[in-house]
């Protein structure tokens, strides 16, 4: 039996990512993905129930939830701070330049 070889050059994703509204959009959902990620595994690896954090962070099981889903996008610095700490986690923000086109004269 043969194996098929590897194409070469680019692929579906790689051809959208040469969009600038494609890759901004995309890069924007995978934003949010990765906060709602990071939150459920901080708290999964502190082995502690949406409700348990909610207790110790001085908020709501639902509020915790809309956290951790990959759909929400309204975050509050305090509220991350408060849910992280609850974890017994450390909240790290890391800004950084864009490509230069899009820097103000």
């Amino acid at each position: 039996m043969k194996v098929k070889a590897a194409r070469m050059g680019k692929g579906w994703l790689d051809r959208k990512l040469a969009s600038p509204k494609f890759r901004k959009g995309f890069e924007e959902e995978l934003q949010k993905l990765s906060i709602g990620e990071q939150l459920s595994r901080l708290r999964q690896e502190a082995g502690l129930t949406q409700a348990q954090v909610a207790q110790r962070a001085k908020t709501t099981a639902s509020a915790i939830s809309r956290y951790e889903n990959s759909e929400y996008d309204r975050y509050e610095l305090r509220t991350l701070q408060r849910i992280v700490c609850a974890c017994g986690g450390r909240l790290n923000i890391i800004l950084e330049s864009g490509p230069k086109a899009y820097h103000a004269a």
